[in-house]
Protein backbone atom coordinates (compact mmCIF):
# COMPACT_ATOMS: atom_id res chain seq x y z
CA UNK A 1 0.00 0.00 0.00
CA UNK A 2 1.57 3.87 -0.76
CA UNK A 3 2.68 5.30 1.96
CA UNK A 4 0.31 8.98 2.41
CA UNK A 5 2.00 11.79 1.12
CA UNK A 6 2.10 14.83 3.21
CA UNK A 7 -0.41 16.81 0.57
CA UNK A 8 -2.56 13.71 1.19
CA UNK A 9 -2.79 14.12 5.02
CA UNK A 10 -5.24 17.35 5.27
CA UNK A 11 -7.77 15.75 2.88
CA UNK A 12 -7.73 12.48 5.05
CA UNK A 13 -8.32 14.49 8.00
CA UNK A 14 -11.44 16.32 6.28
CA UNK A 15 -12.30 12.63 5.63
CA UNK A 16 -12.33 11.68 9.19
CA UNK A 17 -14.47 14.38 9.99
CA UNK A 18 -17.09 13.80 7.03
CA UNK A 19 -20.08 12.47 8.73
CA UNK A 20 -22.99 13.36 10.95
CA UNK A 21 -24.44 10.94 13.83
CA UNK A 22 -28.14 11.24 14.44
CA UNK A 23 -29.93 10.33 18.06
CA UNK A 24 -32.28 11.00 20.74
CA UNK A 25 -31.89 10.65 24.49
CA UNK A 26 -34.95 10.45 26.78
CA UNK A 27 -34.90 11.81 31.10
CA UNK A 28 -37.21 10.79 33.10
CA UNK A 29 -36.36 14.26 35.32
CA UNK A 30 -36.18 17.93 34.91
CA UNK A 31 -35.34 20.31 32.29
CA UNK A 32 -32.08 21.01 34.72
CA UNK A 33 -30.96 17.07 34.67
CA UNK A 34 -31.56 16.84 31.08
CA UNK A 35 -29.04 19.97 30.14
CA UNK A 36 -26.56 18.02 32.79
CA UNK A 37 -27.14 15.08 30.54
CA UNK A 38 -26.26 16.97 27.45
CA UNK A 39 -22.86 18.46 28.68
CA UNK A 40 -21.90 14.78 30.00
CA UNK A 41 -22.68 13.65 26.57
CA UNK A 42 -20.36 16.10 24.97
CA UNK A 43 -17.59 15.43 27.27
CA UNK A 44 -18.36 11.63 26.14
CA UNK A 45 -18.31 12.38 22.52
CA UNK A 46 -15.19 14.60 22.63
CA UNK A 47 -13.58 11.86 24.13
CA UNK A 48 -14.39 9.81 20.60
CA UNK A 49 -13.01 12.45 18.22
CA UNK A 50 -16.68 13.78 17.83
CA UNK A 51 -18.53 17.08 18.52
CA UNK A 52 -22.08 17.97 19.74
CA UNK A 53 -23.27 20.16 17.15
CA UNK A 54 -25.10 23.16 19.37
CA UNK A 55 -27.62 24.27 16.35
CA UNK A 56 -29.26 20.98 15.58
CA UNK A 57 -29.36 19.75 19.90
CA UNK A 58 -33.04 20.79 21.20
CA UNK A 59 -33.66 20.24 24.92
CA UNK A 60 -37.85 19.84 24.55
CA UNK A 61 -40.45 18.22 26.78
CA UNK A 62 -42.28 15.46 24.92
CA UNK A 63 -45.07 17.43 25.18
CA UNK A 64 -44.01 19.77 22.88
CA UNK A 65 -42.97 16.97 20.46
CA UNK A 66 -39.85 16.79 18.79
CA UNK A 67 -38.97 15.47 14.61
CA UNK A 68 -36.58 12.46 14.67
CA UNK A 69 -36.10 10.48 10.93
CA UNK A 70 -38.89 12.23 9.53
CA UNK A 71 -41.38 11.41 12.06
CA UNK A 72 -43.32 13.80 14.69
CA UNK A 73 -42.78 12.00 17.90
CA UNK A 74 -45.13 13.88 20.75
CA UNK A 75 -47.57 13.44 23.89
CA UNK A 76 -51.21 13.99 23.92
CA UNK A 77 -54.69 12.99 24.69
CA UNK A 78 -55.44 9.35 23.37
CA UNK A 79 -58.43 7.71 22.58
CA UNK A 80 -58.61 6.68 26.30
CA UNK A 81 -58.55 10.05 27.63
CA UNK A 82 -55.16 9.67 28.93
CA UNK A 83 -51.82 11.40 27.53
CA UNK A 84 -50.05 8.91 25.49
CA UNK A 85 -46.98 8.98 23.43
CA UNK A 86 -47.49 9.52 19.29
CA UNK A 87 -45.78 9.16 16.36
CA UNK A 88 -47.22 11.24 13.82
CA UNK A 89 -46.63 12.25 10.02
CA UNK A 90 -44.80 15.97 10.28
CA UNK A 91 -46.60 18.41 8.31
CA UNK A 92 -43.36 19.07 6.63
CA UNK A 93 -43.15 15.17 5.25
CA UNK A 94 -46.74 15.76 3.56
CA UNK A 95 -45.49 18.91 2.19
CA UNK A 96 -42.66 16.86 1.13
CA UNK A 97 -44.13 14.46 -0.59
CA UNK A 98 -46.60 17.32 -2.43
CA UNK A 99 -43.59 19.31 -3.72
CA UNK A 100 -42.49 16.20 -5.36
CA UNK A 101 -45.56 14.86 -6.83
CA UNK A 102 -45.58 18.49 -8.46
CA UNK A 103 -42.02 18.54 -9.97
CA UNK A 104 -43.08 14.80 -11.50
CA UNK A 105 -46.39 16.04 -13.06
CA UNK A 106 -44.78 19.45 -14.19
CA UNK A 107 -45.88 20.75 -17.60
CA UNK A 108 -42.98 20.12 -19.20
CA UNK A 109 -43.05 16.20 -18.32
CA UNK A 110 -46.02 15.93 -20.61
CA UNK A 111 -43.96 14.33 -23.41
CA UNK A 112 -43.53 11.53 -20.99
CA UNK A 113 -45.70 8.24 -21.00
CA UNK A 114 -49.01 8.22 -19.23
CA UNK A 115 -47.55 4.18 -18.08
CA UNK A 116 -44.43 5.45 -16.94
CA UNK A 117 -45.73 8.77 -14.88
CA UNK A 118 -48.36 6.34 -13.02
CA UNK A 119 -45.65 3.81 -12.16
CA UNK A 120 -43.01 6.45 -11.04
CA UNK A 121 -46.05 7.87 -8.97
CA UNK A 122 -46.73 4.79 -7.83
CA UNK A 123 -42.90 3.80 -6.09
CA UNK A 124 -43.25 7.52 -4.82
CA UNK A 125 -46.80 6.47 -3.00
CA UNK A 126 -45.98 2.86 -1.81
CA UNK A 127 -42.75 4.10 -0.22
CA UNK A 128 -44.05 7.02 1.38
CA UNK A 129 -47.05 4.87 2.66
CA UNK A 130 -44.81 1.98 4.23
CA UNK A 131 -43.21 3.97 5.83
CA UNK A 132 -45.81 6.16 7.63
CA UNK A 133 -48.52 3.57 7.86
CA UNK A 134 -47.16 2.60 11.46
CA UNK A 135 -47.56 6.06 12.92
CA UNK A 136 -50.54 6.62 15.11
CA UNK A 137 -53.70 6.97 12.89
CA UNK A 138 -52.31 7.55 9.72
CA UNK A 139 -55.42 8.20 7.34
CA UNK A 140 -55.50 11.55 7.64
CA UNK A 141 -52.39 12.62 6.23
CA UNK A 142 -52.88 9.89 3.56
CA UNK A 143 -55.72 11.88 2.45
CA UNK A 144 -54.22 15.38 2.47
CA UNK A 145 -51.73 13.97 -0.32
CA UNK A 146 -53.92 11.63 -2.02
CA UNK A 147 -56.04 14.97 -2.92
CA UNK A 148 -52.86 16.38 -3.68
CA UNK A 149 -51.50 13.79 -6.47
CA UNK A 150 -55.37 12.99 -7.28
CA UNK A 151 -55.77 16.90 -8.73
CA UNK A 152 -52.24 17.29 -10.13
CA UNK A 153 -52.72 13.75 -11.87
CA UNK A 154 -55.60 15.24 -13.82
CA UNK A 155 -54.58 18.53 -15.10
CA UNK A 156 -51.48 16.97 -16.03
CA UNK A 157 -52.99 14.63 -18.47
CA UNK A 158 -55.43 16.94 -20.04
CA UNK A 159 -52.24 19.05 -20.63
CA UNK A 160 -50.99 15.60 -22.73
CA UNK A 161 -54.06 14.47 -24.41
CA UNK A 162 -55.63 18.77 -24.95
CA UNK A 163 -58.40 18.10 -23.00
CA UNK A 164 -60.84 19.18 -20.02
CA UNK A 165 -61.22 17.90 -16.88
CA UNK A 166 -64.87 16.16 -17.55
CA UNK A 167 -63.08 14.38 -20.79
CA UNK A 168 -60.28 13.16 -18.75
CA UNK A 169 -62.30 11.72 -15.80
CA UNK A 170 -64.64 10.02 -18.58
CA UNK A 171 -62.16 8.62 -20.87
CA UNK A 172 -58.62 7.76 -17.84
CA UNK A 173 -60.89 6.62 -14.92
CA UNK A 174 -60.49 3.62 -13.37
CA UNK A 175 -62.98 3.04 -10.78
CA UNK A 176 -62.16 6.14 -8.26
CA UNK A 177 -58.71 6.16 -9.97
CA UNK A 178 -56.60 7.11 -13.33
CA UNK A 179 -55.28 4.60 -14.67
CA UNK A 180 -54.68 2.26 -18.34
CA UNK A 181 -54.97 -1.13 -19.98
CA UNK A 182 -51.89 -2.45 -17.90
CA UNK A 183 -51.67 0.02 -15.04
CA UNK A 184 -53.68 1.94 -12.45
CA UNK A 185 -52.55 5.54 -9.94
CA UNK A 186 -52.49 3.97 -6.72
CA UNK A 187 -53.59 6.28 -3.86
CA UNK A 188 -52.68 6.56 -0.89
CA UNK A 189 -55.69 5.77 0.79
CA UNK A 190 -55.57 2.17 0.03
CA UNK A 191 -53.04 1.74 2.86
CA UNK A 192 -54.33 0.93 5.95
CA UNK A 193 -52.67 1.61 9.54
CA UNK A 194 -50.31 -0.81 10.90
CA UNK A 195 -50.23 -1.71 14.75
CA UNK A 196 -46.03 -2.49 15.32
CA UNK A 197 -46.42 -5.11 18.06
CA UNK A 198 -42.79 -6.29 19.35
CA UNK A 199 -43.44 -8.79 21.71
CA UNK A 200 -39.29 -9.24 22.31
CA UNK A 201 -36.46 -6.82 21.69
CA UNK A 202 -33.70 -8.20 19.73
CA UNK A 203 -29.89 -6.99 20.75
CA UNK A 204 -28.44 -6.93 17.50
CA UNK A 205 -24.80 -7.23 18.89
CA UNK A 206 -25.76 -10.22 21.28
CA UNK A 207 -28.65 -12.41 19.86
CA UNK A 208 -28.56 -14.41 16.19
CA UNK A 209 -31.90 -12.25 14.64
CA UNK A 210 -31.21 -8.47 13.83
CA UNK A 211 -33.89 -6.14 14.20
CA UNK A 212 -35.59 -4.58 11.01
CA UNK A 213 -35.74 -1.10 10.15
CA UNK A 214 -37.50 1.21 7.81
CA UNK A 215 -35.45 2.46 5.18
CA UNK A 216 -35.64 6.37 4.82
CA UNK A 217 -37.47 7.45 1.24
CA UNK A 218 -34.73 9.26 -0.54
CA UNK A 219 -36.46 11.82 -2.77
CA UNK A 220 -33.47 12.77 -4.54
CA UNK A 221 -33.28 8.72 -6.03
CA UNK A 222 -36.71 8.44 -6.92
CA UNK A 223 -37.10 7.43 -10.90
CA UNK A 224 -39.79 10.45 -12.20
CA UNK A 225 -41.31 8.72 -14.97
CA UNK A 226 -38.80 10.10 -17.25
CA UNK A 227 -37.99 7.47 -20.60
CA UNK A 228 -35.37 7.18 -22.68
CA UNK A 229 -37.47 7.17 -25.64
CA UNK A 230 -40.81 9.62 -25.17
CA UNK A 231 -43.95 7.47 -25.26
CA UNK A 232 -42.48 4.47 -25.62
CA UNK A 233 -44.72 2.20 -22.30
CA UNK A 234 -47.86 3.77 -23.61
CA UNK A 235 -46.70 2.69 -27.57
CA UNK A 236 -46.16 -1.25 -26.20
CA UNK A 237 -49.35 -1.25 -24.10
CA UNK A 238 -51.40 -0.33 -27.92
CA UNK A 239 -49.60 -2.75 -29.57
CA UNK A 240 -49.81 -5.77 -26.97
CA UNK A 241 -53.88 -4.45 -26.97
CA UNK A 242 -54.10 -4.44 -30.66
CA UNK A 243 -51.68 -7.03 -31.59
CA UNK A 244 -51.74 -9.56 -28.75
CA UNK A 245 -48.75 -11.44 -27.00
CA UNK A 246 -48.02 -13.93 -29.77
CA UNK A 247 -44.39 -13.55 -31.22
CA UNK A 248 -44.64 -13.00 -34.62
CA UNK A 249 -41.96 -14.64 -36.30
CA UNK A 250 -41.80 -17.75 -33.97
CA UNK A 251 -45.70 -18.30 -32.93
CA UNK A 252 -44.95 -18.23 -29.39
CA UNK A 253 -47.35 -17.23 -26.57
CA UNK A 254 -46.25 -15.10 -24.54
CA UNK A 255 -47.08 -13.46 -21.14
CA UNK A 256 -47.08 -9.24 -21.57
CA UNK A 257 -44.19 -8.44 -19.40
CA UNK A 258 -42.21 -10.99 -21.65
CA UNK A 259 -43.43 -9.09 -25.11
CA UNK A 260 -40.76 -6.84 -27.02
CA UNK A 261 -41.94 -4.34 -29.39
CA UNK A 262 -39.96 -4.16 -33.06
CA UNK A 263 -40.29 -2.39 -35.94
CA UNK A 264 -40.71 -4.78 -39.10
CA UNK A 265 -38.52 -1.47 -40.38
CA UNK A 266 -35.13 -0.33 -38.41
CA UNK A 267 -36.41 2.63 -37.33
CA UNK A 268 -33.82 4.69 -38.32
CA UNK A 269 -34.63 4.24 -42.10
CA UNK A 270 -37.94 6.34 -41.59
CA UNK A 271 -37.47 10.10 -42.15
CA UNK A 272 -39.81 10.87 -40.06
CA UNK A 273 -39.89 8.94 -36.40
CA UNK A 274 -43.76 9.45 -35.76
CA UNK A 275 -44.13 7.27 -39.07
CA UNK A 276 -42.00 4.56 -37.73
CA UNK A 277 -44.05 4.33 -34.76
CA UNK A 278 -47.19 3.63 -36.44
CA UNK A 279 -49.14 0.34 -35.25
CA UNK A 280 -48.71 -1.12 -39.22
CA UNK A 281 -44.63 -1.09 -38.71
CA UNK A 282 -44.94 -2.72 -35.12
CA UNK A 283 -44.96 -6.12 -33.80
CA UNK A 284 -44.49 -8.47 -31.05
CA UNK A 285 -41.51 -10.40 -30.61
CA UNK A 286 -39.91 -12.61 -28.11
CA UNK A 287 -36.73 -12.04 -26.71
CA UNK A 288 -34.81 -14.36 -28.86
CA UNK A 289 -36.28 -14.00 -32.06
CA UNK A 290 -35.98 -10.00 -31.12
CA UNK A 291 -31.75 -10.67 -30.17
CA UNK A 292 -31.74 -12.58 -33.39
CA UNK A 293 -32.99 -10.15 -35.92
CA UNK A 294 -31.17 -7.15 -34.01
CA UNK A 295 -28.04 -9.73 -34.25
CA UNK A 296 -28.70 -9.93 -38.34
CA UNK A 297 -28.87 -6.61 -39.19
CA UNK A 298 -26.02 -5.41 -37.40
CA UNK A 299 -24.25 -7.78 -39.64
CA UNK A 300 -25.83 -6.24 -42.46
Amino acid sequence: MRKPAATDRPYLQSLSHSFTLDFVVLCNGTKAEALAMKEELKELLSTMGLTLSEEKTKVTHITDGFDFLGYRIIRSIGTSGKMVPKVLIPAKAIKQFQYKVRGMLAPKTTRESMSAKILALNRLTRGWCAYYRSTSSPQWGFREVERKLFWDMAPWLGKKYKAKIPKVLRKYMKGNTFGTTATSLVLPTTYKAKRYMAKRWYNPYTEKEAIIREKILAYESLWTGKEDRYGYKDLREEVILRKGTTCYLCGTVLHPSEVEIDHDTPRKRFKDPTEADRMKHLQPLCTSCHRAKTHRLHRI
